[in-house]
């Protein structure tokens, strides 16, 4: 285990860049399984067993890493880091409420154990991908480049980055446009988020803020069944890479010269 640790801290962007494969190879393999097992099986009940699968592995990551400790650290708390999460919070409340309601094909509401199989499953999506993505790789990262200005910038592209790159995986099922679209805006996404979960030093805060942004980008389909996520995945054009620019706003004003020194503090017990 030491030596796992030793190897982190020493070639810190080739552990994170495996630690990303581990954890789209886990999720793909268990998916492939579902499937074969599972082959009748409603759509987001296969996808939550995949997604919790995928959450335990991230765990697992987080112990190996070293890291365990990023699941207790409260930094700012978790309801004041929200703060940082004010236009996920804002945008996921307008879609959830405004997308029903502008649908236009049939409205029947999915039995509710299926409704819950979807916020559950948008539930794992945000832990699984956040202890991963923020818990090992941010943390990693930050502790690589350091809590100066410049580090703390560095770790945010690198973090935002391979978040992004990790929905290539999304092709298979879907587009490669689309697929390739997805990457470049959750790359955004990543950032921001990897720049919130700095601020507020709270890992809790950025899982919220994921799993409802995530029940919110797919609202319709887990309210009325209307379609799957690979889907949506394959229906998105480069409009959508406007989706983007908004996250870019909220880096640039998260990450601002006098709020580095929040990074430090809250992010401190960690390094």
């Amino acid at each position: 285990m030491d030596k796992i640790r030793k190897l982190a801290g020493a070639h810190t962007l080739l552990y994170c860049i495996v630690a990303e494969i581990l954890f789209l190879l886990v999720l793909t393999g268990t998916g492939w399984i579902i499937a074969v097992v599972y082959p009748q099986g409603d759509y987001y009940v296969q996808l939550f067993l995949q997604e919790a699968l995928g959450t335990v592995f991230a765990c697992g990551m987080l112990w190996v890493s070293g890291l365990l400790p990023v699941l207790k650290n409260r930094g700012c708390g978790f309801w004041r880091g929200l703060l940082t999460g004010a236009y996920i919070l804002a945008i996921s409340a307008f879609t959830i409420v405004v997308m029903p309601l502008a649908y236009e094909g049939e409205k029947i509401l999915r039995p509710i154990p299926l409704l819950m199989a979807y916020l559950g499953c948008m539930l794992c999506v945000g832990m699984a991908e956040e202890f991963t993505f923020r818990g090992v790789i941010a943390t990693l990262l930050l502790r690589k480049f350091g809590t100066d200005a410049k580090g703390i910038h560095k770790a945010v592209v690198v973090a935002g980055v391979l978040f992004g790159l990790v929905h290539l995986g999304n092709a298979v099922a879907g587009s490669w446009e689309g697929a390739l679209i997805q990457a470049a805006v959750a790359s955004a996404m990543g950032m921001a988020l990897t720049a919130m979960y700095f601020r507020s030093g709270c890992i809790w805060v950025t899982v919220f803020l994921h799993a409802l942004l995530d029940v919110a980008a797919g609202i319709t389909t887990g309210l009325f069944g209307n379609e799957t996520l690979a889907d949506t995945i394959a229906s998105y054009s480069p409009v959508n890479l406007l989706g983007a620019l908004p996250y870019l706003v909220v880096l640039l004003v998260l990450l601002r010269k006098k709020k580095i020194r929040e990074v430090q503090e809250n992010m401190g017990q960690l390094m």
